[in-house]
Formats: structure tokens, sequence, C-alpha cells
């Protein structure tokens, strides 16, 4: 009995070899660099061995790190906030109307009712909006000249 007896089923001689192929792997080659036309008079770069690290280190996760300053114009940042809170005030009209718009069941006193809670919170929040852009436009004016905190 060979050593491939347990692959043979137990009609086969011992002469029949298995279907299997014992395949080694490929002869090591040379670490290979490939040199830049200008530079094939510098000695190429050999790999080296790398010492391990005491400890292991992860990268922080990009929303850690803090980025660099940007540079931009005020004017530019005042735009961007003035267009993003116009934004928001022409939805507040646009939800305020479309909520008018929608049909309101019950007796006219109850839907006079119902009309005024509706233009009452929408002008709340278009107020809330207001005062947002005026503190926002604030803020980038105080930071436009120096001052980050109030004390």
């Amino acid at each position: 009995m060979n050593k491939f007896s347990a692959f043979m089923s137990s009609n086969e001689s011992d002469d029949v070899k298995p279907n299997i192929l014992l395949l080694k792997p490929p002869p090591s080659r040379p670490f290979h660099a490939v040199v830049a036309l200008g530079r094939a008079r510098e000695v190429p770069h050999t790999p080296r061995e790398v010492k391990p690290a005491l400890d292991i280190q992860f990268p922080l996760a990009p929303y850690c790190q803090t980025p660099g300053p940007i540079k931009t114009s005020q004017t530019y940042l005042r735009t961007l906030v003035l267009e993003r809170w116009d934004a928001e005030i022409r939805l507040c009209d646009e939800s305020c109307r479309a909520q008018l718009s929608e049909h309101i069941q019950g007796p006219a006193a109850h839907q006079n009712l119902v009309r005024e809670m509706i233009k009452v919170r929408w002008n709340a929040e278009k107020k809330r909006c207001e005062e947002s852009r005026k503190v926002q436009l604030l803020e980038l004016l105080l930071a436009a000249h120096g001052i980050t905190t109030l004390a």
C-alpha cells in the first residue's frame, strides 16, 4: 500500500497513481527595480527588513482629523450664508401656502382657527430663520476682525 491509497477506490491496484498533481511553488527570483531613464546610474532601491513597531498604530479616522484653515473671502462666505437662509425663508413661505391650501374639514370657525395656527407656526419658523441669519452674519463679521470668543 502506498501513500496515495486513501485516494483510491478499493478495486484499484497499488500501481495506479491517483489523479492528484502535487504542485511545487515557483522558484524565487531576485527583486528587480524599474529605473527611470535619467537615474540609470543611481543604485536601485533594495528592500530592507523593517523592524516591527512596538505598538500597533492605527491612523485616525478622517472625521477625527482637524483640517487646516481655508482662506476664503468674506464676501463669498456672506453670500453663502445669505443664500442658505433666504432659501430656508422661501421654504417656510411655500410650506405655509401648501398647508393652507389643504382641505380643512369642520365648521367655519374651526377652519379659521386651524388656518391661524398654521400661519402663526410658519411665521415663528420664518422669524427663527431670520434671527439665525443675522447671528451667522454677525459671527462672520466678528471672525473677520479676529474675534472668536466673547468674554
